[in-house]
């Protein structure tokens, strides 16, 4: 957000814009003159606008300044709809949400589950009609927990909220790796599909520090939609622990976006092909923008 501060220069006082932006590891103050005598407001507010819309451009690296123009026009447009709705009806909202990505997210990590079976068991509490596996039941019921999770997570991103995370996703799931590293279990990868081969067991504390040490450093770099990508994308081929990796790659990304007020975004199972073929792009060509426009897209259509 741009403020207004007045600056005195030669013994004269004058009106500036000024704006705090992030280059490399140093924050640096951006200004924007405007005067002895301040404008009208209206006026006032439309050179506000021109001034980040200024510094928005070469900004960011994957997305273009009219990207950004619609991501946040979205965000507006769906923080406005939350104010108009009661509490109720936020809760409403969010379980629809959560049904429709604990099914997709389940069914990209190879859970046999029906989108009814999910909305029966997360919404109504109760097990379908011939649905015998108790183990996929709490799957689901973990993700949810999950989703809940980041929602109510105010801490910073660091190997003690994955390991919380990755927990609740597998606790009486499987409880011998639930919230173990790799590392700690001395347990390598394979992912079906793909030529793609994970770090090694003894490589993963070394691709998580780094990991770490690129997001204290360049995520002020990056808008939020880049950011949510990027971490989702980055994590998922690290692969820390030895089952849940995608389901945690994906509530990682939505965690970025709810904390920075963005509409979550979900992947459905229709789109498994092209999901993996940018994951491809990333992991096999080491491009990052295609996983990042396929995400971008996916938030507008959301």
């Amino acid at each position: 957000m741009a403020s207004l501060k007045k600056i005195k220069v030669k013994g004269n006082e004058y009106w500036v814009l000024a704006h705090s932006v992030r280059k490399g590891s140093k924050i640096i103050q951006k200004k924007k003159y405007i005067g002895k005598v301040l404008p009208p407001k209206a006026r006032l507010e439309q050179l506000k606008k021109e001034f980040l819309k200024e510094l928005t451009i070469g900004r960011y690296k994957f997305i273009s300044n009219k990207d950004v123009e619609e991501i946040e026009k979205k965000k507006a447009v769906h923080n406005e709809e939350l104010k108009k709705m009661s509490s109720s009806e936020k809760k409403e909202k969010l379980q629809e949400f959560i049904i429709r990505f604990t099914y997709d997210s389940s069914k990209l990590a190879g859970v046999d589950v029906t989108l009814r079976q999910t909305s029966l068991i997360l919404k109504e509490g109760i097990m379908p009609k011939g649905f015998k596996s108790l183990k996929i039941a709490k799957e689901l019921e973990n993700h949810k927990e999950g989703i809940i999770a980041i929602t109510k997570y105010k801490g910073k991103l660091d190997i003690k909220f994955l390991k919380k995370i990755h927990k609740i996703l597998l606790s009486g799931v499987n409880d011998s790796i639930a919230g173990k590293l790799r590392s700690e279990l001395k347990r390598d990868v394979k992912i079906a599909g793909t030529s793609y081969i994970p770090p090694k067991w003894n490589q993963v504390n070394k691709e998580l520090e780094s990991f770490f040490k690129w997001y204290s450093l360049e995520n002020r770099r990056f808008h939020p939609i880049e950011l949510a990508s990027l971490i989702h994308l980055k994590l998922i081929s690290i692969q820390p622990f030895v089952d849940g990796n995608s389901r945690l790659s994906r509530l990682l990304m939505d965690w970025i976006l709810w904390k920075k007020g963005y509409p979550l975004i979900d992947i459905p199972v229709e789109d498994i092909e092209d999901y993996y073929d940018v994951l491809d792009k990333y992991q096999i060509e080491k491009k990052e923008k295609p996983f990042v426009d396929y995400i971008k897209k996916k938030y507008f259509k959301g």
